[in-house]
């Protein structure tokens, strides 16, 4: 694998968050505490140091399940009439949603007997169009400045605020945040970015399980055809490490000698790596992989792996990558988009 280049290094210290194709920057010093698994319907939390947090929550009303027979045929008909074209989409009613979503608000100051009192502006388009929105601030048990929107290319609703007390710069917070944040991607990969962990999968791959430990990171996701990519990243490497090589850590604490993956030397974000290929070994092994490509045409029988220390913060990181024969090249491109340094 080629040499891989870092991006370019950013003018001031920022957190870039990814979470389900949503994206955002916000302080350094922010961390997601709060998440959902589901990529449809979802909420995101993001903390900060003192008493601010950002709230975002989203749905997708295209990719809703049905509820009715009608419904799944319409459904279905509307994806026909629209294959091989972009097929922009109606907005549902934002301020109905909106207004549902600050009397839970209320709800809440209540109980904390504060009064509450909200504000939200007209209804504006954005982004060439592509958005329509709603700006909205709140004060009671706090006070908040966020955004409703509807995107037309993805079909997600989104709601996003800041939340502060007394004299948080929460207008400041809220302008970097609305300035930034996406709701898809815009190259067909999804950012995955928290902690210090930032990284790029195809959106094509569903997060199926995470670990998120302080000395511990692990996303897991999977694709049709059975599929299956990790991404992996452990603290303080020269202790973790210890005595093994990066070579030894693929076959002992990946998946390198299951599959028997043969070992080869690389450079990564410019440091020393190690590259595994192997297959499919066992019956059992084979067995799993036809049962999880069920429906598909290809079976992934290919096992590539990377691993490599970044000595700048001192993280050992690792990508494997369960394969069919067609994703030829996918680990090196999700490596040369894992950031380390």
């Amino acid at each position: 694998m080629p040499e891989v280049t870092q991006r370019a290094a950013r003018s001031e210290p920022r957190s870039v968050v990814g979470w389900q194709g949503l994206t955002f920057e916000l302080p350094a010093d922010w961390n997601v505490t709060g998440f959902s698994m589901d990529r449809d319907e979802g909420y995101l939390k993001v903390d900060s140091p003192g008493t601010m947090f950002v709230q975002v929550k989203w749905s997708n009303r295209s990719r809703r399940r049905p509820r009715s027979l009608f419904e799944a045929l319409y459904a279905a008909w509307k994806r026909r009439k629209g294959a091989g074209e972009h097929v922009p989409q109606e907005p549902p009613d934002l301020r109905a949603t909106l207004e549902e979503f600050l009397k839970q608000t209320r709800k809440q100051s209540r109980k904390q007997r504060a009064p509450f009192e909200c504000k939200v502006k007209p209804e504006t388009v954005e982004h060439g169009g592509e958005r329509v929105a709603h700006n909205f601030s709140w004060t009671g048990g706090g006070h908040a400045q966020g955004k409703m929107w509807f995107c037309r290319t993805c079909g997600r609703s989104v709601i996003a605020q800041v939340v502060g007390q007394g004299k948080d710069n929460v207008a400041g917070i809220a302008s970097a945040l609305f300035s930034s944040i996406r709701d898809h991607s815009a190259d067909g990969w999804n950012t995955w970015a928290l902690y210090d962990l930032v990284a790029a999968v195809p959106e094509s791959f569903r997060l199926r399980a995470q670990k998120l430990m302080s000395g511990y990171l692990r996303l897991e996701f999977d694709r049709r055809g059975g599929e299956r990519l990790t991404i992996e990243r452990w603290g303080l490497a020269n202790v973790t490490r210890r005595k093994f090589t990066v070579a030894e850590w693929l076959q002992t604490m990946c998946e390198g000698s299951r599959h028997g993956a043969r070992t080869s030397a690389a450079s990564v974000h410019g440091h020393e790596a190690a590259l595994g290929a192997g297959r499919l070994r066992s019956l059992a092994a084979w067995a799993g992989a036809l049962r999880d490509a069920m429906g598909s045409r290809s079976v992934a029988s290919v096992y590539d792996g990377c691993v490599w220390e970044c000595t700048e913060n001192n993280k050992l990181y690792a990508v494997q990558l369960w394969r069919t024969r067609k994703s030829e090249g996918l680990l090196d491109e999700v490596v040369a988009r894992c950031e380390c340094h």
